[in-house]
């Protein structure tokens, strides 16, 4: 293949930073750096990564080869993936044609039709799988729903596919239990453990469904094993990175260190911050799937407490072309997408970097383009109302 855009970018992801991992982006922290070597268990990860990251340009130079093309034709973008679900035989092989050598898939890049040789498998440039919206755990969701209604032959293709891709996740899991947007590392903020947009929530979901749930019982038991114990790592890092203000436990935020776990930001407008609905999201998770699991009632009761200590009650928000604006609505409750830290008071960034402390002082285009005020925290204090054996083993009262 010739040395063109593709390869440059593999040379930048596989290029190795101070502490081993790869180089960050010009402009960008690089969360890697260290004083100090990294110990062994990362510089395995590390090295695993990079093993990886060549793995699939090797899988791509061997298609071009095949196919006599000198550059990877494009894939077709898609908001998505074209589609929501597998529901025959052709979807399934349109799906698994996009599944990498290393078992995930990418985002926003269009199902429908089978991949072709040569063709890239994610419409974005650094194509490589990744867990940001949705990509590899819906597909992974996907395979098993249509397991049952598929052909003996397709089966078996299923289970060869989502038992590469479990053994993808758990790869992709770092040593501490996080879980990075995407895998093999692309440096930057890609390499925080993510939890915005629910990356790492929807992964320990997953997880806990593959050890749990009947419709993944087919799935070899040591497997199903791993994935339970993976699902577990994940919820001790949870636990282990809540944020903490003056001694009192808080919320998360939506990118945090790899390394400390402190926050970290992202783009300009996801400046460090608390965050409500992925938080929202961590507690779900917490209360439904891990009660019992040491650490895990003292994160809820901080957490939910924290929840609804900072609704906003009796107001919606609504955009329109000119703006948008906050409207008193009876009996509805919101919160803002980020908090200050310390203050912990609603905030908000433009892509300019800057802070500002009204949804009104943004550009109109960020006003409409981005969810500064979400809702879904209301279904946790709801759920956590019907826990009050919970409830009443918290060190201090919960009000709601």
């Amino acid at each position: 293949m010739k040395q063109g855009v593709l390869a440059l970018l593999f040379a930048s992801l596989l290029s190795v930073g101070i502490a081993g991992g790869p180089a960050a982006a010009a402009g960008t922290p690089d969360l890697w750096y260290h004083p100090k070597p990294l110990s062994a268990d990362w510089q395995a990860f590390h090295a695993q990564s990079a093993r990886d990251l060549a793995l699939l340009e090797q899988q791509l130079n061997s298609e071009l080869a095949g196919a006599k093309l000198s550059a990877p034709l494009p894939a077709v973008k898609a908001k998505n993936f074209g589609l929501d679900a597998i529901s025959n035989s052709a979807q399934l092989q349109a799906v698994l044609s996009y599944q990498t050598v290393l078992g995930g898939w990418s985002k926003r890049t269009d199902m429908q039709q089978v991949r072709k040789p040569g063709q890239l498998a994610g419409s974005e440039p650094a194509y490589i799988p990744t867990f940001d919206n949705g990509a590899t755990s819906s597909q992974m969701r996907w395979l098993a729903a249509y397991y049952p209604k598929a052909t003996a032959a397709d089966q078996a293709k299923i289970r060869s596919a989502l038992t590469l891709a479990v053994q993808f996740v758990l790869r992709a899991q770092y040593p501490n239990g996080g879980f990075a947007q995407s895998y093999p590392l692309r440096g930057s903020y890609h390499d925080a453990v993510t939890l915005n947009d629910n990356v790492m929530t929807d992964l320990l979901n997953l997880l806990w469904d593959i050890a749990n749930a009947p419709e993944y019982q087919w799935l070899n038991a040591d497997l199903r094993s791993k994935a339970q114990t993976g699902f577990a790592k994940g919820v001790a890092w949870l636990v282990a990175a809540q944020v903490s203000v003056n001694g009192q436990g808080t919320v998360w935020t939506a990118q945090h260190h790899p390394l400390s776990g402190e926050p970290v930001a992202a783009r300009k407008f996801e400046q460090i911050s608390l965050v409500s609905s992925e938080s929202a999201a961590v507690l779900q998770l917490l209360l439904d799937k891990a009660p019992e699991q040491p650490g895990v009632l003292p994160a809820l009761c901080s957490g939910v407490a924290w929840l609804a200590q900072h609704q906003i009650r009796d107001k919606v928000w609504q955009r329109d072309d000119a703006g948008s604006k906050l409207v008193e609505k009876k009996g509805a409750q919101i919160w803002a997408r980020f908090y200050s830290l310390p203050q912990q008071q609603p905030v908000f960034f433009d892509r300019d970097g800057k802070v500002y402390h009204d949804v009104n002082q943004l550009s109109l285009e960020r006003q409409q383009g981005y969810g500064w005020y979400q809702s879904n925290a209301k279904n946790v204090l709801k759920a956590w109302k019907k826990k009050p054996e919970l409830a009443a083993q918290c060190a201090s009262p919960v009000t709601l």
